[in-house]
């Protein structure tokens, strides 16, 4: 390519600035989606802190119920002992006291 001439000028500068335009817009999309990722890194790692936080209560919340359980277990284990020992110890009055003799 040699030299150009002067009727190619404007139209070589009307292309740079249409080049110019389009670079500026694919700028300005290249930003706004780095900034969408950004918000959504930030909210998917709240939403895993949240998570995490969740899940903590969660777990101490059933080792307080397996403790529950596990003492309303060995209260009733009592409750049971002391009432079949109410019965023996009836049964024996009883046997003591002459049973059904006459």
């Amino acid at each position: 390519m040699g030299h150009m001439s002067p009727s190619d000028e404007p139209d070589l500068r009307s292309r740079m600035v249409s080049a110019e335009h389009s670079l500026q817009g694919l700028l300005q999309r290249l930003t706004l989606l780095e900034t969408w990722k950004q918000q959504r890194d930030i909210e998917s790692a709240r939403h895993d802190e949240k998570w995490n936080a969740m899940e903590t209560r969660i777990d101490n919340r059933f080792s307080g119920l397996e403790k529950s359980v596990h003492d309303i277990q060995t209260s009733l284990t009592w409750i049971n002992r002391l009432i079949v020992g109410g019965i023996v110890t009836g049964i024996v009055a009883f046997l003591v006291r002459g049973g059904f003799a006459p």
